[in-house]
């Protein structure tokens, strides 16, 4: 019983097939409790919380009228129509503690199927702790959102955690709640313009480098690239270095949730694959990327096959993007996988040489501090010490090109053969990952390392083969 109603556990073969229903997200939390389901399972401790707000703030068509505009024009039929949709809709749930099987290999593949459940649903409903429920209060009556109200958010756990990103960036529709707030509801579009424009104008008044706002406030920064995801890229578009990116930050109950968070945030189609088949998450994740024929999965910092042509391939360990935090640009690394090497399409190799005065001024631009009359080396310890705020654990050394800087993860040892490729199919503001590899005779490249390019690149490049 929940809320004086009974509910009863469906099962579907796809969420295609249920009728219209909403998802629930909310972080977990360090608490666990005895799953009233199954006594061998725990499960979160905010899992009936969170349960309970959903259903006590959607579960009413005056919540829905009171809190939601849904058409611009406010048209009356059009806004009664919606209104009964959403309340329909919110009459069956989907929550993990309840709905994801505790068996294998039923247990996985539903896992991998993540981002299908989630798109599918006619809406997701984000349940925040109670002590962000001043949040909600001050957008619910369009005020602005306070200091207090929006520090709170900094210790929110949803803004942390893995699952919580794809479940959000592939919502159709999404509404925050907040525990104890039985009569609030707040969309997601009006919660994203007014944290957006809140932490705006804390940063202003509180004259916050971005060095300070991230080391001070990451959790507030993981918000802002999370709206800023929402806003700009659907999952056909999201490149596998964006998820990584941005989830690699993140974190998980388990370590296998890392790559089954990622999967649901690149593709929200049925896995197809046979429950025979097991893949590890990690191989599962390169699969679908490879599919969408985007290879942008290989700049991280994991360590590589030592089977032949496929030096290239990350092992399964944890992916962390070479330089995380950063809002990235582009569809992807597209490229092509053979037998014997990967052939990658977009890719620029700069000039060896002393770095030019418009490539030191995108390098400055990027530092993000005064550098006029700095010299080159400089601003490169400059942009070194904001890669580090962000997360970059490299070994600190750069390579000098014409057009910018390129710190590798590992020491190089420097040799005639070697040379950098920097990608064009994915871009931060002034600059993208990057390989170094070594030349041979052939048109083959070995795989030497990865790193992160700080400078000035081309909107298109040329291509390379790598194994």
């Amino acid at each position: 019983m929940v809320f004086g109603k009974r509910w009863v556990i469906f099962e579907y073969a796809n969420p295609t097939d249920a009728p219209p229903y909403t998802c629930i997200s909310y972080a977990w939390g360090d608490t666990k409790v005895r799953h009233f389901l199954n006594d061998g399972q725990p499960m979160s401790a905010r899992t009936v919380p969170s349960l309970e707000a959903a259903v006590a703030s959607t579960n009413s068509h005056e919540n829905w009228a009171r809190n939601v505009q849904f058409s611009y024009d406010g048209e009356a039929t059009r806004e009664e129509a919606e209104q009964t949709a959403a309340l329909n809709a919110s009459r069956a749930l989907w929550i993990d503690a309840l709905c994801v099987p505790t068996y294998e290999p039923a247990r996985s593949s539903c896992l991998r199927e993540m981002g299908w459940i989630f798109s599918a649903a006619f809406q997701v409903i984000v349940v925040l702790e109670r002590q962000c429920s001043g949040v909600l209060r001050c957008i619910g009556r369009s005020e602005k959102v306070d200091d207090f109200a929006l520090l709170a958010l900094e210790g929110e756990k949803w803004v942390r955690r893995a699952w919580t990103y794809q479940e959000a960036v592939n919502s159709r529709a999404l509404y925050f709640v907040a525990e104890g707030e039985e009569n609030l509801i707040v969309s997601g579009q009006d919660f994203l313009r007014s944290i957006t424009d809140a932490i705006e104008d804390y940063k202003l008044r509180n004259a916050f480098s971005d060095f300070n706002w991230i080391l001070n406030h990451s959790g507030l920064s993981d918000i802002e690239l999370l709206l800023a995801d929402y806003r700009i890229a659907d999952f056909a578009d999201r490149s596998a270095y964006q998820v990584m990116s941005v989830i690699g930050q993140r974190f998980t109950e388990r370590p296998d949730d890392y790559f089954y968070s990622m999967i649901g945030s690149i593709t929200t189609t049925s896995s197809q694959t046979e429950e025979s088949e097991c893949p590890h998450p990690a191989e599962y994740f390169m699969r679908v990327c490879e599919q969408k024929r985007d290879f942008s999965f290989i700049y991280n910092t994991a360590q590589r096959s030592s089977e032949v042509g496929q030096g290239w391939r990350p092992l399964t360990e944890q992916f962390s993007a070479v330089l995380p935090r950063l809002l990235i640009f582009g569809k992807g690394e597209p490229g092509v996988r053979e037998s014997t090497h990967l052939e990658l399409e977009k890719m620029f190799v700069p000039v060896t040489g002393a770095i030019s005065a418009d490539a030191l001024q995108a390098a400055s631009f990027f530092m993000g501090l005064q550098s006029q009359g700095l010299p080159a080396e400089a601003i490169a310890i400059g942009v070194l010490e904001k890669m580090r705020v962000l997360g970059f654990t490299g070994c600190g050394e750069y390579l000098e090109f014409e057009t910018g800087f390129f710190f590798p993860q590992l020491k190089p040892q420097i040799s005639a053969d070697l040379f950098v490729a920097v990608s064009c199919g994915v871009d931060w503001v002034r600059g993208g990952p990057g390989l170094l590899l070594r030349s041979s005779s052939t048109d083959f490249h070995d795989f030497v390392d990865v790193g992160a390019f700080v400078g000035r690149t081309p909107k298109s490049g040329q291509s390379i083969k790598i194994r």
